[in-house]
């Protein structure tokens, strides 16, 4: 029980980073969405060098990139693995930099229902009446959010596909976390570096002191609520941990609308309140099958 207590708080340390992250990319408004996402690549590989170095575990990673390495399929996976966390990433920066936080929170929000719909087309699983209901109702919601805006969520939609993707892909790729984190940072760096040297108008000269700290900073901000999580599912079970991951979509939204002055409309708000009701049902019906399982 001691150990599924912690495993929860390192799970709710972890979704409460990811829910006020959007803090840390707003101050960085001033600097190229693109050149800050490279930035956080570069970064984040530094940062999980030392973290391979300092935790004194070469041999774990060593024994681990060898077997990725001798596996054609599982390379192939984490390359495309890679690709989609980057995606990710670059989504979330442009939106939390240009006045769209609130649609990427509600991309946050569709996120587990669309890795839900994700599962049952690839790996086909089987969906409870409750799951069922609540993927109809968030894409009900999405639909009458459309109708009422007259545009389609863009970034709504990169994102939560995007990672759920992701996760769907990493669900046959043996890796511990802090090792994807180090391919995927390793596998992105070449076009980083590329976009930086060749393309970006900007460089680190161009930015203020702050900036360049933050920019710095950007591979431990990455890298710290991925590790708490992948502490909190080693000690907690993955349902409950699940339970709590509305936290981050909630705090952002919560940011976006009464620090950042992000408005939403009438029409928002209805689609949005369809998407609410169907996490609702969505972790309804996760509690009620935990209870019959015991």
């Amino acid at each position: 029980m001691k150990e599924t207590r912690q495993g929860l708080l390192f799970g709710l340390g972890a979704y409460v980073l990811w829910g006020v992250i959007s803090f840390f990319w707003k101050q960085l408004s001033g600097v190229n969405p693109y050149a800050i996402f490279s930035y956080r690549i570069l970064w984040t590989l530094i940062t999980m060098l030392l973290y391979m170095f300092l935790s004194r575990r070469q041999t774990v990673y060593k024994k681990q990139l060898s077997e990725l390495l001798a596996d054609k399929k599982a390379r192939r996976n984490m390359i495309l693995a890679s690709f989609l966390i980057a995606i990710n990433w670059l989504s979330y920066i442009y939106a939390v930099t240009n006045q769209q936080a609130t649609q990427a929170s509600l991309g946050y929000y569709i996120m587990p229902l669309v890795s839900v719909l994700l599962s049952l087309i690839f790996l086909r699983e089987r969906l409870d009446r409750w799951t069922v209901c609540s993927v109809l109702l968030a894409a009900f919601g999405v639909v009458i959010l459309i109708l009422n805006t007259g545009r389609v969520p863009f970034i709504t939609f990169l994102l939560a596909f995007s990672f759920a993707f992701y996760g769907l892909i990493k669900k046959n790729i043996k890796l511990s976390s802090d090792t994807a984190m180090l391919v995927e940072a390793a596998v992105i760096a070449p076009l980083a570096l590329v976009y930086l040297f060749f393309f970006s108008n900007e460089n680190l000269f161009d930015y203020s002191l702050w900036e360049n700290i933050l920019l710095a900073a950007s591979g431990f901000i990455t890298a710290v609520p991925l590790l708490l999580f992948a502490e909190g599912v080693k000690r907690a079970p993955l349902n409950l941990i699940g339970f709590i991951q509305y936290i981050n979509p909630t705090m952002q939204l919560l940011i976006a609308v009464l620090i950042f002055g992000e408005a939403i409309t009438l029409g928002e708000l209805r689609g949005f309140i369809f998407i609410w009701l169907a996490v609702f049902i969505f972790i309804t019906g996760q509690i009620l099958m935990l209870r019959k399982s015991r």
